[in-house]
């Protein structure tokens, strides 16, 4: 009986709070969805890697100044950057090396020689994630230096070119490269 007399004379106060609960319920709702969607298309990411790259490994995740959320990739020699914007395996933002060791017989010294830096976009920072993640790999690895050469086709814009390079450490020398790895 109270219940029922509640409900009378409470009426309209109660279906606004039911409104309430209901538009708090719907916003909440939304929320999950859209989180979902996002981890969706994360693990869609990782299909991918592994899709065009059975044998690799992720060996990292960062945001580029574009918020872009990066995972970064080693396969093989190469360092690959996937994320949403990059998917394609002609577009993927990368490094391109291989690991030598030097002819000395008795102190045998492993070093890294670039062959090629490719990015897909300018000025967002994947160069500086893809080049942090090759010094760490090369600090991992006991590599004692990174070498490479600097392509006249890059003549162009030389001086971003060198200020990538320089602002890792990298000495340039004419058309070469070169940064000595310290533990």
């Amino acid at each position: 009986m109270k219940k029922r007399l509640c409900r009378m004379i409470f009426k309209k106060e109660l279906e606004e709070e039911f409104q309430i609960l209901n538009n708090h319920f719907l916003r909440k709702q939304q929320q999950i969805q859209c989180e979902m969607e996002k981890n969706k298309k994360k693990y869609g990411i990782v299909e991918r890697i592994f899709y065009l790259f059975p044998n690799a490994e992720i060996i990292g995740m960062e945001k580029n100044k574009k918020d872009d959320e990066l995972f970064i990739v080693m396969n093989n020699d190469t360092i690959y950057l996937l994320g949403e914007r990059y998917q394609g395996i002609t577009n993927l933002p990368r490094i391109l090396f291989h690991v030598y060791k030097t002819d000395d017989e008795f102190f045998q010294k492993k070093y890294i020689h670039i062959d090629d830096v490719l990015m897909e976009d300018n000025d967002v920072g994947n160069g500086t994630i893809a080049m942090k993640a090759l010094i760490k790999y090369a600090k991992r690895n006991n590599i004692k230096w990174i070498e490479g050469s600097l392509s006249s086709v890059d003549n162009d814009h030389a001086d971003r070119r060198n200020h990538y390079y320089e602002k890792f450490g990298f000495k340039i020398q004419s058309s070469s490269i070169r940064l000595d790895i310290t533990a």
